[in-house]
């Protein structure tokens, strides 16, 4: 009886190993993820896999002979792209034309650098006949640790060669480059960082000033133009074009809110909030500008009727209003000192548009305060649960614009963005431009997590599945030990040639050069690992100002190349 027990049971796990079902294939690509992760928290030293464990344990399991439906798993891969990218542009969008400003252009400026000089080594490399261009994109794929660029790039692939009877074989190549060259792209980095230490130690030793300033200049302004008394704010600012906030008003040993109608005296002190572009013009403008010592740090202590509070954006008919149509000085007797989204300052002015999520600094009277906190609601309740119709709806739309086509001059024909480019493109311009529509598009940081992780854990662990079978083979006998060169090549050059000319052209502190050259290319790992030699958290601003350009930039170039390499 037992005996026959144990046959069925070995029977059914053979079929379930190599019979394609449904169930099977789900049952399939669940455990190959929630294996994968699970192996990608193991650390050797300060390596770890990752999310990139899921991939490496898909190709283990298809490298046995796991067989599944072949369309489900497309279905899958395909599914967990597009919620990937999509909520990456959501989660950056908020402050990414922010994180172009100032030193945030400088810092773009050079990961772009590092982004074209990789593919342009690619572009020559392909050009001089090493290998095809759907092999080697797959190799900077890896040597860059950039999934979603890889799937951009077979994307363009499918669009050129969608009738080949060897497509299937061609994009199987180009993610097990990706796979062999993976590993080494992660330790790569991390190679320069260390290489960067040695050859510029001095400059490496110095301690680490801030990264970014503050994009708002807090200042005291005294009044020492005659020609301004009399005048009103509002006049000011209508008659000299220029933008300021004054929260507070001392005069003759008295502190007032100022509102726009208040009339300027000379000697006035005001505390002004601007941009830093202005702040020597405001200089000019009044007389003079005063440092801010002790006294005039706390002079709030000295009108005890006025407070500063820190309010949440939560009410939805807030969503996409500007600061103008809330009447702040008038209904409520406040005034915007600041504006903090997705941890970016942002200086207020009348036509800012708010966002569900943002945190607004006032300075007023209590009980106008408070009103204005019942009013948009300073409720962290309402944002827990995302806005789904707005993401199902954006996804959708994604997907849209990554199938139409889209004409470039000098390509004989139009491109498209894919499920890759189409969905991280209108996440971005919604998250940055949808509360202007009155759309709803905030998601916690915790749910936006949730579905980027999933999202690219189902992407990795079916695209491991599905090109997995001939991982050992092409390593040991085809094009694998050419590829595993090369793709170092990639990892290493580019990088190192950027760092050198940062570190000796730049004014940029070695933390902040470690972080965007991780944040180029894509690797948090490299970043954890610098982090842990420097107490500041420089390395970790400038990754992720520049994480979301570089991430965009590899995902569009990948399918361009493509499509004109092909």
């Amino acid at each position: 009886m037992s005996k026959y027990i144990i046959n069925d049971m070995l029977d059914v796990i053979k079929a379930f190993w190599t019979e394609q079902s449904l169930s099977q294939t789900l049952i399939i690509i669940f455990f190959t993820c929630g294996v994968g992760l699970f192996l990608g928290k193991l650390r050797l030293g300060k390596f770890a896999l990752a999310g990139a464990g899921v991939f490496f344990f898909g190709i283990f399991l298809a490298h046995l002979g796991v067989l599944v439906d072949p369309v489900m798993l497309q279905f899958c891969q395909n599914a967990g792209l597009v919620i990937f990218v999509y909520a990456l542009g959501i989660q950056v969008g908020p402050s990414f034309v922010a994180s172009l400003r100032k030193t945030g252009i400088i810092l773009n400026a050079w990961s772009m650098a590092l982004v074209l000089l990789g593919l342009l080594c690619t572009v020559v490399l392909v050009l001089v006949g090493v290998d095809r261009a759907s092999n080697m994109m797959g190799v900077l794929s890896g040597a860059v640790t950039n999934t979603p660029a890889l799937a951009a790039a077979q994307q363009g692939v499918e669009q050129m060669h969608a009738n080949s009877p060897d497509l299937a074989r061609e994009l199987g190549d180009m993610a097990l480059a990706t796979a062999i060259t993976y590993p080494l792209g992660v330790v790569g980095v991390m190679l320069v960082l260390e290489l960067l230490k040695l050859i510029f130690p001095k400059k490496s030793s110095q301690k680490e000033p801030e990264l970014i300033e503050a994009r708002h200049h807090v200042g005291d302004f005294v009044v020492e133009n005659k020609g301004l008394v009399g005048k009103t704010l509002a006049e000011v600012n209508h008659a000299f074009h220029i933008d300021f906030l004054a929260s507070r008003l001392l005069r003759r040993g008295e502190v007032i809110q100022p509102k726009s109608d208040t009339k300027l005296e000379l000697h006035d002190r005001l505390s002004i909030v601007c941009d830093e572009e202005v702040a020597q013009s405001l200089v000019t403008l009044f007389g003079v500008e005063r440092e801010r010592d002790h006294e005039s740090m706390n002079w709030e202590a000295r009108g005890p009727q006025l407070v500063q509070r820190r309010l949440l954006v939560s009410k939805r008919e807030f969503n996409g209003a500007t600061l103008a149509s809330l009447r702040l000085r008038n209904e409520f007797h406040v005034t915007v000192t600041r504006v903090n989204r997705a941890e970016i300052d942002l200086v207020p002015n009348p036509k800012l548009h708010l966002q569900m999520g943002d945190r607004i600094t006032v300075v007023g009277e209590e009980e106008g305060i408070n009103r204005l906190a019942e009013e948009i609601g300073n409720q962290l309740k309402p944002l827990d649960s995302p806005y789904l119709v707005s993401i199902f709806l954006g996804m959708a739309l994604g997907v849209l614009v990554g199938i139409l086509p889209i004409a470039l001059p000098g390509l004989s024909m139009p491109i498209k963005l894919g499920l890759a480019g189409g969905p991280i493109i209108v996440g971005i311009l919604l998250g940055a431009y949808g509360p202007r529509l009155h759309m709803t598009t905030y998601i916690t940081q915790s749910a936006n997590l949730m579905l980027r992780t999933f999202g690219i854990t189902l992407y990795l662990g079916c695209l491991g599945l599905a090109s997995g079978a001939n991982f050992v083979e092409t390593l040991l006998e085809g094009s694998g030990l050419v590829w595993l060169g090369i793709g170092v090549g990639l990892t290493v050059l580019p990088t190192l040639a950027v760092g050198i000319l940062a570190m000796q052209y730049s004014q940029l502190s070695y933390g902040t050069i470690c972080g965007l050259l991780c944040g180029a290319m894509a690797n948090p790992m490299a970043l954890e690992y610098i982090s842990d030699q420097i107490e500041e958290d420089t390395p970790t601003v400038a990754y992720a100002s520049v994480y979301p350009l570089g991430m965009f930039a590899r995902v569009v170039l990948a399918q361009i190349v493509i499509t004109i390499l092909l």
